[in-house]
């Protein structure tokens, strides 16, 4: 195990010897930063980080489809279609068949999801400008690139692994 000097929230004096610090670090701050978000959902209403990631596209989004959704909370499928169906249940989305593809359905925030949309977006961009206003726009640039690199590393290691298992 590495010893730290000092204590870290993400416990980085408790990682194995066989582990990859970046990963667990890595790995440690997501979960970490999806539970203080799911926090201040839970607080200001009763919406999970699923759903809300959905509400944040529809919002962003002319008429979304269920595929657009997915592409953009990085969420899989059945997760999303679980989602859609509880956020339309609570009445906060509306759905209707795409015009041009009739298997292809199309989402919008409801008026109530839209209310409960603009009552809770301000302090889920505060939290994020609280964490954008810790590192220096370089310290930024520079963060953003080493976990690119951590990124590519990983994936590159997964594909050798993979190529050599088969």
């Amino acid at each position: 195990m590495t010893k730290r000097s000092e204590a870290s929230i993400l416990r980085l004096d408790h990682i194995p010897d066989t582990a990859s610090e970046l990963s667990v670090a890595t790995q440690r701050l997501a979960r970490l930063l999806r539970g203080q978000i799911s926090m201040l959902l839970a607080a200001h209403g009763e919406l999970g980080l699923v759903e809300w990631r959905i509400c944040l596209c529809i919002s962003q989004s002319e008429n979304p489809s269920q595929k657009a959704l997915v592409d953009f909370a990085g969420i899989e499928q059945a997760q999303v279609s679980r989602a859609l169906m509880k956020l339309e249940q609570k009445g906060l989305i509306q759905s209707r068949q795409s015009d041009e593809d009739r298997r292809v359905r199309i989402f919008g925030l409801s008026d109530m999801g839209q209310a409960y949309f603009d009552r809770v977006q301000p302090v889920i961009a505060a939290y994020h400008q609280q964490m954008d206003a810790v590192l220096s726009e370089q310290e930024k640039a520079q963060f953003l690139d080493m976990v690119e690199r951590v990124a590519k590393a990983a994936q590159l290691a997964s594909n050798d692994e993979a190529q050599q298992a088969g």
